[in-house]
């Protein structure tokens, strides 16, 4: 007798806990954030959302912190990670990668931004291997030897030497043309670029650089 009721007991536990988890399910598909097209994230103010877009600028600030412009719609929206673990969990991401990215939209000096949360990026199409100068900078010994796509803002442009900054000013990658028959006449001042050229590391000056291979405005 004991025995039997000790059995329907577990059998109680066993099913009451299956419901339970079919409950938690149910209820994470109905509060599932809404999903808005960047030109409509302005209308979601303090609101969990999902939106989708293209990367088009990629930078880290001196605290850490990783910022991120995303376009789409004739749009442009500036996501914000503070997690710790951002740095690293985006250090993957490369311009003109397409995302689907979760965050609180908020208001930040005048102008909406998302704060995305953690975990809350989803890979939709993938560009071939392109980083950002802040990318680089962070982790230079990884790219050292590859041959490698940058974006970047043109400063300090000379007749075979010009550098690459990211969108802040806060890093700066050395820039020099091999070919003595290529030209950098045409790139001014401030002009955003992608620069090919394979990365390299220069002993006697003892600093990082890219061997200029070709270049195209963006």
């Amino acid at each position: 007798m004991w025995a039997k009721s000790t059995s329907g007991f577990k059998l109680i536990v066993v099913v009451f806990s299956l419901l339970g988890v079919c409950v938690l399910y149910y209820i994470s598909l109905v509060i599932t954030p809404p999903f808005v097209s960047l030109d409509e994230v302005a209308l979601y103010e303090g609101t969990i959302i999902r939106t989708r877009g293209v990367i088009t600028e990629l930078s880290v600030t001196e605290s850490g912190n990783v910022l991120i412009k995303l376009a789409g719609n004739q749009t442009e929206l500036p996501l914000f990670f503070d997690s710790p673990t951002a740095r690293q969990e985006l250090s993957n991401l490369s311009y003109g990668d397409e995302i689907e990215v979760e965050g609180k939209v908020q208001v930040y000096r005048g102008a909406y931004e998302l704060v995305a949360s953690e975990n809350g990026i989803k890979m939709v199409t993938r560009e071939r291997d392109t980083a950002f100068v802040s990318q680089i900078a962070v982790q230079p010994e990884a790219y050292k030897g590859r041959k490698i796509r940058v974006v970047g803002y043109a400063k300090d442009v000379y007749t075979h030497v010009f550098y690459l900054c990211d969108e802040t000013g806060s890093y700066r990658l050395r820039v020099r043309v091999m070919d003595a028959n290529s030209s950098i006449s045409t790139l001014q001042e401030g002009d955003k670029i992608l620069a090919e050229g394979v990365f390299s590391y220069d002993a006697q000056n003892m600093r990082y650089e890219l061997n200029l291979v070709s270049f195209e405005a963006l």
